[in-house]
């Protein structure tokens, strides 16, 4: 049999060659049955040929189809061809081996995932644009206690109120939702996620139950306010009391009052009043804190409400000699707030700020409105102070905990609860030394 292409080639074009001369004869000696059978076979040995000769064709459509179906099992042989084609046929081999190998790495990939996804705790839920489910992971199957959902719709058997908020969730967005599921009670955490690939877009929605969080967080912050109030409370009260009852005693001894006693009587009754002032101030700053009016919403431009405060505050700033720096990274920014709420905030933490430089010799507060990637509006208040200690940044927010000696310490809180009723949020960072950050976002 013969396997070297050329040599394949040289033996079909002499017999073509000799076939077509035995035509010709046979035709000029009037053969013309011998010359019609050479001829049928003259036109399938050019067929023979021909189909020969496009071998090479056939193994890359194969080839290409085999890539189009990822059907890379195959691999393909020179040896009928000879070392002409050995070249071409190792380089299809080498392709199949890479699609395999990576193809094989793709699968354990996949698989490495899935395990990720089906352990981890939070749930998940992934739609297509269609918004059918293409991924719902085992926390989220308990969590529901749903086996599986066809479409996103299908979370309305679920809860109405949870559809509902999913539905409106927008990317990078998180809403808190508590809900009774099969007497469960859950305090979900649900945020969406946008992915962009090539051929669709899907969203990716995680669920987080935070209620044994937020539990354990509520009774620390009890625990902690809880011996504020006691402190402050029993500094009032001891000395009422200690006083109380030595003027008891006076009373129960003498019978006729000296001046010298009536003196200390009225001292003690007067410290008694003062104590259960400051013991009302106290109860009616804390009165204040939760009773927060209900914020009316409005369009506010940032760059209006920063400079609002700024004209107010600048008295404050020429008497203790502070620079205040405003600096605007966006121009043109709005945020949806109560004027008179947020003003409060700013002006609580300009206070702050101000209160941290004004014994320095150069005192700066710079305050920085941007725009961050996630699309909200920051704003930061940077002071150039000593700081504050990394063991009392822990009690900054709560309420009645102050490191100035004048302070109430309800400024931060209420400012808290004013960003959270704004759905945003107030962080602070601090170095000894060097200053303090507080840092908007809404």
């Amino acid at each position: 049999m013969l396997k070297d292409f050329r040599v394949n080639i040289s033996v079909r074009v002499l017999v073509l060659l000799l076939v077509a001369i035995g035509v010709v004869i046979s035709i000029e000696n009037e053969m013309y049955l011998i010359a019609g059978l050479l001829l049928v076979g003259l036109a399938s040995i050019i067929v023979s040929f021909i189909r020969y000769v496009n071998q090479t064709n056939r193994d890359l459509a194969n080839f290409f189809s085999a890539v189009q179906y990822d059907d890379f099992t195959a691999n393909t042989s020179s040896a009928t061809k000879g070392a002409a084609f050995e070249d071409l046929h190792q380089g299809f081999n080498l392709v199949n081996r890479k699609f395999r190998d990576i193809r094989a790495e793709k699968e354990a990939n996949h698989q490495f995932l899935q395990t990720i996804v089906r352990n981890v705790e939070v749930g998940l839920l992934c739609v297509n644009e269609k918004e059918e489910v293409i991924l719902m992971n085992d926390a989220l199957q308990e969590l529901l206690h749903k086996s599986y959902l066809v479409n996103l719709s299908g979370l309305k058997k679920v809860d109405d109120k949870l559809s509902e908020i999913v539905e409106q969730l927008k990317p990078g967005q998180r809403e808190l939702l508590k809900i009774s599921i099969q007497n469960d009670l859950l305090q979900l955490s649900i945020q969406l996620v946008e992915m962009r690939m090539p051929q669709e877009v899907y969203r990716l929605y995680t669920f987080q139950n935070i209620q044994n969080e937020l539990e354990a967080q509520e009774l620390i912050s009890w625990q902690k306010l809880i011996r504020i109030l006691t402190h402050e409370i029993m500094n009032s009260v001891a000395p009422i009391s200690s006083l109380s009852s030595t003027m008891f005693q006076w009373l129960q001894v003498d019978e006729e009052l000296d001046e010298r006693r009536l003196d200390q009587i009225k001292r003690s009754i007067g410290v008694i009043q003062k104590r259960s002032e400051g013991l009302l101030a106290f109860t009616e700053t804390y009165r204040r804190l939760t009773r927060l009016p209900p914020p009316q919403f409005e369009l506010l431009n940032v760059q209006s409400l920063i400079e609002e405060v700024a004209t107010l505050m600048s008295s404050d700033f020429e008497e203790h000699q502070v620079q205040l720096e405003l600096v605007y990274r966006n121009e043109g920014l709005t945020i949806n707030g109560d004027p008179n709420l947020m003003e409060q905030v700013l002006i609580n933490l300009v206070k702050n700020a101000l209160d941290a430089v004004k014994h320095q010799e150069e005192g700066k507060i710079q305050i920085v409105v941007f725009y961050t990637p996630k699309g909200k509006v920051g704003i930061k208040i940077i002071d150039n102070g000593m700081g504050i200690p990394e063991e009392k940044l822990e009690q900054i927010f709560i309420p009645f905990f102050t490191t100035k000696e004048e302070g109430s310490g309800i400024g931060l809180s209420l400012s808290r609860q004013i960003m959270r009723m704004h759905q945003g949020t107030i962080e602070l960072q601090s170095t000894v030394g060097e200053g303090t950050v507080v840092t908007l976002l809404i």
